[in-house]
């Protein structure tokens, strides 16, 4: 735990693109929001991409953090950014649309799964979407609610909240298999599923559990103060600098455990 705070403090730099790329990704986000369907796809494809040379980029930053090449000259890591877009961005959009055609599966499976077990809660989309609006209406949507509908709302809520934190364990350390051992986003989510299962499960489950954890703490906190500029500035600054901590963190524990170790034994491996 200490060496990934020293790290990650050591290379301050990483917050520069991650800050860069949230700022810009906003910005087009908000102009691309409205207009024709087709339109909004097509943003939606551009944003797809402008992911992929983030997160490309940026993990191999994070990557040669790990090695310590740049340990004496701490800012000099920025000019790894483009290099690992341009060796792993067709990986990373590979893995990136492997995901999100897993997660539409694992979507519809999950509303039909959910209306078996809990059933239809009687609440429209739109009344819902609407009610998130402001807290004024949501309180009144709330309130305007039976029971019944409370409770199934809750049982929802848990029920999608389970699968999300299911999903994104399995997914933990499918980015560090891709830049670890292999470039082929098929074979670096099963490694990374071989390597989640094996011995050493309960301590990755005990390191993504407070990862998880802090990350719904610091959400909850931003949330309750979104109202007060100062504050939400403050954890705005912290959630930067976790998920800087957090990916620091998952890249440097998959190093020394899955790769460190296997140097020269394990034919999975390529660093």
């Amino acid at each position: 735990m200490k060496k990934v705070f020293n790290l990650a403090n050591k290379y301050m730099v990483l917050t520069i693109p991650l800050i860069l790329f949230s700022l810009i990704s906003s910005i087009y986000l908000t102009i691309t929001s409205s207009g024709k369907i087709i339109n909004l796809i097509f943003a939606l494809f551009l944003s797809g991409l402008m992911v992929a040379v983030f997160l490309a980029g940026w993990f191999n930053m994070i990557k040669h953090a790990i090695s310590e090449k740049y340990y004496d000259e701490p800012n000099k890591l920025i000019k790894e950014f483009v290099p690992g877009v341009g060796e792993y961005f067709l990986s990373t959009l590979g893995a990136l649309a492997k995901i999100l055609i897993l997660s539409l599966l694992i979507i519809i499976g999950s509303y039909y799964v959910g209306m078996a077990l809990i059933g239809d809660t009687g609440v429209s989309a739109e009344a819902f979407s609407k009610a998130l609006e402001t807290p004024q209406a949501l309180k009144i949507f709330v309130t305007s609610l039976t029971t019944e509908q409370l409770s199934k709302l809750n049982s929802w809520y848990f029920f999608i909240l389970s699968i999300l934190a299911t999903w994104y364990f399995v997914l933990m350390l499918y980015f560090p298999a891709l830049f670890y051992k292999s470039k082929n986003p098929c074979l670096a989510f099963f490694y990374s599923l071989k390597d989640l299962i094996n011995k050493k499960f309960f301590i990755t489950l005990s390191i993504y559990i407070l990862i998880f954890c802090t990350n719904f703490f610091i959400s909850f906190i931003s949330t309750l103060f979104m109202n007060n500029s100062v504050i939400h500035f403050v954890t705005t600054l912290m959630n930067f600098y976790f998920i800087t901590v957090a990916s620091v963190g998952v890249f440097y524990y998959y190093y020394e455990n899955f790769i460190n170790t296997q140097i020269g034994q394990n034919i999975d491996t390529e660093v």
